[in-house]
């Protein structure tokens, strides 16, 4: 568990880059940065060969550039561009932060060779003299990112953004409650990203619910499960260790680890990053489809019993009671 606003904290100008996972702290390919800036603050046009990344807006307002077009994402806002797309950020709000989460390609130790080791939370508030693009090259120089200029973008990319999510890999944009959601009892699963979007490798679902009670425990084979706090709050159960988890906080839960949750907030709202995509298929046998982004005022039942009869096909083993079962 990382509490939020800790990590490994680098300051390049006045941005401040909190490296919270990485390919080597997790044992996956998978990478998580939170990164805050001011207005004007930007990070240049670059492409990564093999990572995908997501970009998850929680304060501010923050101009994504895919190809030759812009987007201006805000609060809540989700953005998923796909390896070898060029993208650019420019923050438009005083106090701007994201995360980034790639996959597939180690980049976060750019952070740590353009910047400098930073004990504070917050960003500095002096302007600060730009960094010349050699800098920004050389920081990059074995990593999985490279900085293109805009003339090299030949035709323009396609972007998605009807509000769902494309079954196919391409760039798209989500606003805030947009998605592919499921409806499991009283929790909304939202799918950010699904494995038809993202190539298999991962999946990223928002879930919403009212305070309630504890899911039942359990444990996965092959995946490997992230909890990211967005709102109200939870109580999450790892291993037998009980924790309260806020918004901000991180929480990895590699395969084979016990764990199971409870949501203690009349709203709450966590992310979940979870590897590889496969486990998909739990969330749609469990859910329905379902056309809102909030629980409805009464919940529906929770099918645990359509999980039971696929058990041995799904990447799940139940050593604590389900509800309603």
């Amino acid at each position: 568990m990382i509490p939020a606003g800790e990590g490994d904290r680098y300051v390049f100008g006045t941005q401040v880059a909190s490296i919270i996972a990485n390919a080597r702290s997790i044992g996956d390919s998978l990478e998580v940065v939170q990164l805050s800036g001011g207005r004007g603050d930007r990070f240049p046009l670059h492409t990564h060969e093999r990572a995908s990344e997501a970009i998850y807006v929680l304060d501010g307002k923050l101009e994504v550039q895919i190809g030759t077009q812009k987007r201006l994402l805000t609060t809540g806002d989700y953005a998923h561009i796909p390896a070898g797309i060029p993208h650019a950020c420019k923050m438009l709000a005083h106090r701007t932060r994201f995360y980034s989460v790639t996959i597939g390609g180690e980049v976060s130790d750019f952070y740590r060779r353009i910047g400098a080791p930073y004990e504070r939370h917050e960003r500095p508030h002096l302007p600060q003299e730009a960094l010349p693009p050699e800098q920004w090259a050389k920081a990059a120089e074995g990593l999985d990112i490279r900085f293109v200029d805009v003339s090299s973008v030949a035709v323009e990319i396609p972007i998605i953004d009807n509000g769902t999510v494309p079954d196919r890999v391409v760039p798209y944009v989500l606003e805030n409650g947009d998605g592919d959601h499921t409806l499991s009892g009283d929790a909304v699963h939202s799918f950010l990203t699904t494995q038809a979007a993202a190539g298999g490798g991962y999946i990223i679902v928002m879930s919403t619910g009212p305070k309630g009670n504890p899911i039942g425990e359990h444990y996965h084979d092959v995946t490997n499960e992230i909890f990211i706090g967005v709102q109200g709050s939870f109580t999450l159960w790892v291993d037998g260790e009980e924790m309260t988890v806020q918004p901000g906080d991180f929480v990895y839960v590699p395969a084979g680890v016990k764990h199971k949750f409870r949501m203690d907030s009349h709203y709450t709202k966590f992310m979940g990053i979870l590897t590889p995509g496969s486990f998909e298929d739990f969330f749609r046998t469990l859910g329905d489809p379902y056309d809102y982004p909030i629980f409805p005022l009464e919940p529906a039942p929770y099918r645990f019993d359509r999980v039971i009869r696929r058990i041995t096909e799904l990447d799940v083993k139940v050593t604590g009671r389900p509800p309603g079962v």
